[in-house]
């Protein structure tokens, strides 16, 4: 069977090939079924792109009923909801949707579709009232405003700042003085705004120059989300679990886990709790790392929480989006976890992508990661790792969860740019960082929620100093927030 060094090695380089592998899961099916190697190449043959890992049920999904039907399947039903939670939705999932392929053609596509989303929100905006294309602004004199992208920026020595203005239409220069309002807002590239100003210089494609004297950005309504939300119950949040890490909190988690199976009044209320992403460390995240590592084995990693995770009462129902640490792609957007380490977690748990769009009742909960808090921290003064909530702001302002492509977070050039925020989030949790902290921006209730993994050699060496072990709970009757420590 597959255990037979030679058509093990065969199996492997098929795959290689395809540049993906099997999980401990797929090679235990494939040991089940009578010819491994031509089931292994009918899927490589039929399949222009595999998953990553390949788990059992994409092996399963190539074989015919009858080959298949004596084959014993998994209990637990993966990517399915638990009964009693109807009122859970979940959108803004790059999950089975994935149309990256890596072409020229998919960053045209990504750019263009990011462009037209942001481009409708501002467009409500007062200030958009009477704005044209750039090819229409290059036709005239004096004022003019347009919704346009931003390219390269650069500033000249006396502390001028030179731009590219980029949309469906053309580009053009512009300009913005170091004495103008705009020159003080901190442009990103990528960024989409309302630019105001006049055009001045001669009337050809290289010579038209805007000068800017005020940007406008998407942003979120000033009034907030103020409405009233009826949801049954309250809603926990945590994040950056990191098992399988040398400095995994084990007694701070178990005092967790005790307190989520007791009786504690504020416990019988919580229905839902959300984690952040980041379940497990992984292996080969950052340089060393296995030299911090107490499990060395990803899918044992995952299996140990999941036995955890039984401890929890199931009238709680988790929902969970992946991190860079997780076994999913690198790149933004991520699917949720694969499908044989779904199994391996109770059925009161919900598996989503990095980012998600969570609707609990009437709430909105924005769940996201948060790698491009570490860029945003590169890129803007008034933004500190520190306070990840500051990062958080930045990307409501601009409507994108990462606002310039091609920095630190790898980000996937899909048809439909899901990183932007095209609804207004009541709540918007982010981990990553390591830290906790909650506040309020134009009616949003931001969230970064806590780690319970200690400062490892990696974090010294960084100076991230985690602040662990805490737990955000959120109650809808009245907005309040509690944080209990562990």
């Amino acid at each position: 069977m597959v255990d037979s060094i030679g058509m093990r090695e065969t199996i492997l380089k098929e795959f290689a090939e395809k540049n993906t592998l099997l999980s401990p899961g797929a090679w235990e099916y494939l040991d089940s079924v009578e010819d491994p190697v031509s089931l292994v190449r009918k899927m490589v043959k039929s399949s222009k792109k595999l998953p990553f890992p390949v788990g059992r049920d994409s092996l399963e999904s190539f074989v015919e009923p009858s080959e298949n039907s004596s084959n014993e399947k998994s209990e637990k039903k993966v990517g399915s909801y638990p009964p009693a939670v109807s009122e859970i939705r979940i959108d803004l999932d790059i999950t089975g949707n994935s149309t990256c392929t890596g072409e020229l053609e998919d960053f045209t596509n990504y750019f263009l579709n990011r462009y037209h989303k942001l481009k409708t929100i501002l467009g409500k905006r007062r200030e958009a009232k009477g704005v044209m294309n750039i090819r229409s602004v290059k036709k005239r004199k004096g004022q003019a405003r347009m919704i346009t992208m931003v390219g390269d920026i650069n500033t000249s020595s006396n502390g001028n700042k030179f731009l590219t203005l980029e949309d469906p239409t053309g580009k053009m220069k512009g300009f913005i003085s170091s004495d103008s309002k705009a020159f003080n807002k901190d442009i990103l590239e990528d960024e989409v705004v309302i630019a105001i100003g006049h055009v001045w210089g001669k009337k050809d494609k290289f010579d038209t120059t805007f000068s800017i004297e005020d940007i406008i950005r998407p942003s979120v309504p000033r009034n907030g989300n103020n409405r009233k939300k009826e949801v049954d119950g309250k809603i926990a949040f945590i994040g950056d679990i990191h098992i399988g890490s040398t400095t995994f909190l084990k007694d701070k988690w178990e005092r967790f886990l005790s307190w989520m199976e007791s009786n504690d009044r504020t416990v019988r209320d919580i229905k839902y709790l959300i984690i952040a992403g980041d379940l497990i460390d992984g292996i080969g995240i950052y340089p060393n790392q296995e030299d911090e590592l107490e499990i060395k084995d990803v899918y044992e990693q995952y299996r140990i929480l999941g036995k955890m995770l039984e401890r929890i009462p199931d009238r709680i129902n988790i929902i969970a989006i992946p991190g860079n640490h997780d076994i999913v792609r690198n790149m933004e957007p991520q699917p949720s976890l694969p499908d044989d380490v779904q199994a391996l977690f109770p059925g009161n748990v919900i598996f989503s992508g990095n980012p998600s769009l969570i609707h609990i009742g009437d709430i909105r909960i924005l769940a996201y990661h948060g790698g491009s808090i570490n860029d945003l921290s590169d890129m803007l003064p008034q933004v500190s790792s520190d306070y990840p909530c500051s990062a958080m702001k930045e990307m409501l302002e601009r409507r994108h969860l990462v606002p310039v492509y091609g920095k630190k977070t790898p980000v996937a050039p899909e048809k439909e740019d899901l990183l932007v925020i095209e609804e207004v989030p009541d709540i918007f949790v982010t981990g990553h960082m390591h830290k906790t902290e909650v506040t309020q921006y134009h009616g949003t209730l931001l969230i970064n929620a806590s780690t319970w993994q200690d400062q490892t050699d990696y974090q010294k060496m960084r100076d991230i100093h985690p602040d662990p072990a805490k737990v955000i709970i959120y109650d809808p009757d009245g907005s309040k927030v509690d944080i209990k420590k562990c």
